[in-house]
């Protein structure tokens, strides 16, 4: 019961958001990329290359890890058997944890080779979009951001 209320509002938000009416979304932007003139270049893909692309990193995974694990090896035993269990599993936890993120936040990627309609060659490496397959030979747009931020779209 307590759990209803929480639910049934979390519907609700996520109801009040609507479909975009410009169809299914396949690409996306931060409120400090929206309202903004972006660059628009032409170009033509010469090579697409797979790659994985890495979180940046960070210590969720490796803390809540070493959390979980030094709670349940200070329930294991009692006096310094507790203690040692405790820090055993915080830093066992913590391993497991940091490899639980790293395999959690790598992505599917793309290096897209693009030759543009003035001559230069730029190479560009996105998130994989399943919406989106792009081939050799395909005439594509490179977005660019004030910031300096590219994409690649169809």
């Amino acid at each position: 019961m307590k759990l209803l209320l929480p639910i049934t509002l979390s519907l609700l938000l996520i109801a009040c958001a609507g479909p975009n009416p410009y169809g299914p979304s396949s690409e996306g932007y931060t409120r400090s990329e929206a309202n903004q003139t972006l660059h628009v270049t032409n170009g033509i893909i010469l090579d697409l290359q797979p790659v994985t692309i890495d979180s940046e990193g960070n210590a969720v995974g490796k803390i809540a890890g070493g959390l979980i694990g030094g709670i349940g090896g200070s329930s294991v035993g009692s006096g310094r058997g507790s203690a040692a269990a405790a820090v055993a599993g915080a830093v066992v936890g913590g391993i497991v944890g940091n490899k639980a993120e790293a395999m959690y936040n790598k992505a599917n990627g793309v290096q897209i080779t693009i030759q543009l309609d003035n001559g230069q060659v730029q190479s560009v490496v996105q998130e994989v979009n399943e919406n989106v397959m792009f081939r050799k030979g395909d005439h594509v747009k490179l977005i660019r951001s004030a910031s300096g931020k590219v994409r690649v779209i169809q």
